[in-house]
C-alpha cells in the first residue's frame, strides 16, 4: 500500500494581523498586506489556528480560506510516510507556472543549494519561495534523472512543487528562462540586494553600525602630510563643469617628475578626510567629503607607494582622522604583486606610482543594513571614485579606476582578517605625462 502524502499549513514568521473597529481582519508582512473581510466564527478560529499549529490543507479550502496560500501568507510542508519532507516557505505572493509542466525537469541553472542549521534550503533569484528539505530522500531526489523521468507518487509530487516555484526548469535547459545573460551568483546578488522579500532583512535596522568610526592604528611609524590651503583651492581650482569635462582615466605617469608626498597629502585631504566623528544614541557616525550610506564611512585608504617624491616605497594607510600615513610595511613581495595587478588591470606597460587600495570593515555596514550591505559598500567605492577622478582632474593628475585587485596580496601584506576588513577597490594615480593630452 503506497504511503499517503499530505500536506499542512501555517502562517509563516512574521507576519502579524489585527482586526478593525468593523470587525474586519487583516494580515501584514512588510512590505505586503492583505484585508480579508469579516470573517465567520468558523474562519475566525481556523485563522488563529494557523497561527498557532499546522493545519491539513483540506481544512483552508473547505472554509474558504484558500487566498492565504496563493497571497503567500502560509509554508506549506509535505509529508510522506509520517515524516515532514519539505516545506514551501514564500517570500513574496505566489506565482502561477507558465503552461503545463514538462515530462522532463532538471534544476535551474540559477537555483542555489545551501546548510541553514541542520537543514538544506532551495532557493532562486528567479523563484517566489525557497523549499527547505528536512529529510536526505528530498535531497537525493534533486538529481536529473529522478526529476525528469521517475513516477513514484511523492517524487511527481516534488517535481510539481519546484516546478511550480520556478526551481526546476524543462530539458534542455541551455537558456533556462530566457536570461542567458546573467550569471547565477550576479543574478542572485541583485535580487537579494534589491528585491524587498519578506522573512529578508532589508534596509536599516535598529541599531547603526558595527564597531567603531576611528580604525585602531597600526603599529609601524607615521608620516604627516601636509594640509592643502582652503583658500587657494577655492580660488584655484577650475569650474565644477569643467572638471567634469576634462576628466579622463590616464594611465601613464611621469617618471621624471613624479606625484609628490605634498600632492598626495592634498589629494587624500580632498577626497577622504574625516570632517566630523559624532554620535547619535550610542552609534558613532562620521562626515567626509563624499557621501556613505547611513553616514558609517566603512571605507579605509590603503596607498602603495612605487615612486613618490617624499615618501619611502611600501604600503601605508591613510589615517583620515589626523590626515597623516601609517606605514604597514614595505615592499614585499605581496606589495609587489599588488603592483603587478594593478599595472595588468589598467592594461598599462608600468606599475602605478601610487595604488590606492579601498578596503571596507564589512560590520560597519553589516551591523546594520543586512542583506543590502555588500550592494551599499560598493555603491559607495563608486562614489569614492568619482571623488577621486574630480579631485585629481582639478589637481592636474592622472587618475584611473580599476576594475578588478588581488584581495589574497592585501590580506597578505597586512595580515587583516578578509572577512573582516577587506580590499574591495582599487584607484592609480600618479603624475600627469608631460606634453600628453589628458
Amino acid at each position: 500500500m503506497t504511503s499517503p502524502i499530505e500536506e499542512r499549513v501555517r502562517i509563516r514568521p512574521g507576519v502579524s494581523g489585527g482586526v478593525t473597529p468593523d470587525s474586519s481582519y487583516h494580515l501584514l508582512s512588510w512590505p505586503y498586506s492583505m484585508a480579508l473581510g469579516r470573517l465567520n466564527p468558523v474562519q475566525r478560529a481556523l485563522l488563529h489556528r494557523l497561527g498557532r499549529e499546522p493545519v491539513p490543507i483540506e481544512e483552508l479550502v473547505e472554509q474558504d480560506l484558500s487566498l492565504l496560500r496563493n497571497e503567500g501568507w502560509l509554508d506549506a510542508t509535505v509529508t510522506w510516510s509520517g515524516s515532514d519532507l519539505y516545506t514551501v516557505e514564500p517570500e513574496r505572493p505566489q506565482e502561477p507556472p507558465q503552461g503545463e509542466m514538462p515530462a522532463r525537469l532538471a534544476l535551474s541553472r540559477f537555483a542555489i543549494m545551501r546548510r541553514d542549521r541542520n537543514e538544506m534550503v532551495l532557493e532562486s533569484p528567479r523563484s517566489w519561495c525557497r523549499v527547505r528539505l528536512h529529510d536526505s530522500r528530498a535531497l537525493a531526489w534533486l538529481g536529473p534523472a529522478r526529476l525528469a523521468d521517475d513516477d513514484i507518487p511523492v517524487v511527481h509530487r516534488l517535481r510539481r512543487d519546484l516546478w511550480a516555484a520556478g526551481l526546476a526548469v524543462a530539458l534542455p535547459d541551455d537558456q533556462d528562462d530566457g536570461s542567458p545573460s546573467w550569471q547565477p551568483h550576479e543574478l542572485w546578488f541583485h535580487h537579494r540586494s534589491r528585491t524587498q522579500l519578506t522573512g529578508v532583512p532589508y534596509g536599516k535596522g535598529e541599531w547603526a553600525g558595527g564597531g567603531p568610526a576611528l580604525r585602531e592604528p597600526f603599529a609601524g611609524e607615521t608620516v604627516e602630510l601636509a594640509r592643502p590651503d582652503p583658500v587657494r583651492v577655492r580660488v584655484g581650482d577650475p569650474a565644477l563643469t569643467t572638471v567634469m569635462e576634462r576628466r579622463r582615466s590616464v594611465r601613464r605617469h611621469d617618471e621624471a617628475r613624479p606625484l609628490t608626498a605634498t600632492q598626495l597629502g592634498e589629494f587624500l585631504h580632498r577626497c577622504s578626510r574625516n570632517r566630523a566623528v559624532y554620535q547619535v544614541d550610542g552609534a558613532d557616525y562620521v562626515s567626509r567629503p563624499y557621501p556613505s550610506g547611513g553616514a558609517l564611512h566603512e571605507l579605509e585608504i590603503y596607498p602603495v607607494i612605487r615612486r613618490v617624491s617624499g615618501l619611502e616605497q611600501g604600503l601605508y594607510r591613510y589615517d583620515p582622522q589626523h590626515h597623516r600615513l601609517e606605514r604597514v610595511g614595505g615592499a614585499t613581495p605581496e606589495v609587489r604583486l599588488l603592483l603587478r595587478t594593478a599595472a595588468a588591470s589598467a592594461t598599462a606597460s608600468e606599475e602605478p606610482q601610487v595604488l590606492l587600495v579601498i578596503a571596507a570593515r564589512f560590520g560597519r555596514v553589516m551591523g546594520s543594513y543586512q542583506s543590502m550591505a555588500y550592494s551599499l559598500i560598493m555603491k559607495n567605492v563608486g562614489v569614492l571614485f568619482q571623488t577621486m577622478y574630480l579631485v585629481a582632474t582639478a589637481m592636474e593628475l592622472a587618475p584611473c579606476a580599476l576594475g578588478g585587485g588581488n584581495p589574497a596580496a592585501f590580506a597578505a601584506a597586512t595580515g587583516l582578517d578578509p572577512a573582516e576588513e577587506g580590499s574591495v577597490g582599487e584607484f592609480a594615480l600618479g603624475s600627469v605625462l608631460q606634453g600628453a593630452e589628458r
